[in-house]
């Protein structure tokens, strides 16, 4: 692990690290063609709410019919062979801003699993790490963890490495330094990592199958590079952030405005770390 970070705590760190926010990426929780935050999680609602009503982790039949009549469509996905796994609810309640997670695993049913009925066995989900576990640093995961509020944003935020690290450079080159520990944490240097972050949830640049940010969905399982939003204009290193918020081909217009809401993000954030 990088930065001297263990597998275990990453792991911690990552799936479930606060106990107020989690990620469900890996289980297809963006895999939509509706992932407004919205819909997105008036769907998990929903789902959770049968869940409770109709199935049980220790009624395997419950589980099965569960899956058959929540498992979403490949016409209804972004990626349409990858799998997304309808025991992904609701943690705490019916609260939309709590944690996602999985309804059938052992910690959330006094050691009883039921996620051989899922899309992915017991064994694939408990070893399964995104690239984010390996490529991320130590303070960059902690920044994101005090910065990113929700569920919803951190899901988004956590899994696009690149993004991460982009904001992070091209505040370190405004400066002059890479930030420290102690500057990270910083009350000011928080809140200015939330405002750029907080661009993830409602980027008004974003394509329509923006929500993987870079990464364009193609068919089944294929993915491609997004074009870059500045077309046949000068690429600048800014744009890198624009890639990673899932930016479609703009205007003149538009890409100065993209551009300058981006790098005044990075200068508040620069600012910040003091």
């Amino acid at each position: 692990m990088d930065a001297g970070v263990s597998e275990s705590s990453a792991r911690r760190a990552l799936c479930h690290p606060d106990g107020k926010k989690s990620c469900g990426a890996c289980c297809g929780m963006y895999n939509h063609r509706k992932s407004d935050e919205s819909a997105l999680m008036a769907r998990l609602v929903e789902r959770t709410r049968a869940f409770r009503r109709d199935a049980s982790v220790e009624d395997e039949a419950s589980l099965r019919a569960f899956r058959v009549r929540w498992e979403d469509p490949p016409e209804v996905k972004l990626l349409g062979e990858l799998a997304s796994c309808p025991f992904l609810g609701l943690l705490d309640g019916l609260d939309p801003t709590g944690r996602v997670g999985c309804l059938v695993h052992p910690l959330q049913n006094q050691g009883v699993d039921g996620r051989d009925c899922g899309v992915y066995d017991r064994f694939i989900c408990e070893d399964y790490l995104c690239a984010a576990h390996a490529v991320l640093k130590r303070q960059e995961v902690d920044l994101v963890l005090a910065a990113v509020p929700d569920s919803y944003l951190y899901g988004l935020v956590i899994t696009n490495p690149r993004l991460i690290r982009t904001f992070f450079d091209l505040a370190a080159t405004e400066r002059g330094a890479y930030p420290t520990v102690r500057e990270l944490a910083r009350d000011e240097a928080i809140a200015a990592a939330r405002g750029f972050f907080e661009l993830v949830r409602d980027w008004p640049y974003r394509d329509t199958d923006g929500i993987f940010g870079a990464v364009v969905p193609g068919e089944g399982l294929e993915t491609s590079r997004r074009p870059h939003p500045a077309g046949e204009q000068e690429v600048k290193p800014v744009d890198t952030l624009l890639l990673g918020l899932g930016t479609r081909k703009l205007s003149v217009e538009e890409l100065e405005d993209a551009r300058g809401r981006v790098y005044q993000a990075v200068l508040s954030f620069a600012a910040a770390l003091g």
